[in-house]
């Protein structure tokens, strides 16, 4: 995936970059761009609060657990505040050992900048039948 539009704020663009280049590619400079002062993680029964710091330090602490991790999103919908996105990532551990995890997120961006985000912190280990076939990685 090449590097999306630096200068789109739509939340559908700003999504696909936290994933695909926050993420996948570990450019942490995105992170400057796309998140909040602070961003709200919404999960059933409970509401945390990160920093900017806090939430871009939470993908390097991922990033140091393991070798590899490579998000896909077959499904994206969005409007003009929203995007919710259907994800899988495909992670390889330090030792070799392959794991995946699917769920669906939903993201609220305000002036390009994510702010929240709602997820069921319930990961299925296993793949969405439209992305069958193992990522490359």
């Amino acid at each position: 995936m090449g590097t999306l539009s630096a200068h789109s704020t739509d939340p559908r663009t700003v999504v696909e970059r936290y994933n695909y280049e926050l993420w996948n590619e570990r450019n942490y400079a995105v992170g400057e761009q796309i998140i909040g002062e602070q961003i709200i993680r919404n999960t059933p029964g409970r509401r945390t609060v990160l920093t900017h710091d806090e939430a871009v330090q939470r993908v390097r602490d991922l990033w140091e657990g393991v070798r590899s991790v490579h998000f896909t999103l077959p499904q994206i919908v969005a409007d003009e505040q929203l995007c919710s996105i259907v994800y899988q990532a495909d992670i390889v551990q330090h030792d070799g050992t392959r794991d995946v995890i699917s769920s669906i997120e939903v993201y609220r961006v305000v002036e390009g900048r994510i702010v929240e985000v709602w997820n069921p912190c319930i990961y299925d280990h296993d793949r969405w039948p439209e992305l069958a076939e193992e990522t490359t990685l």
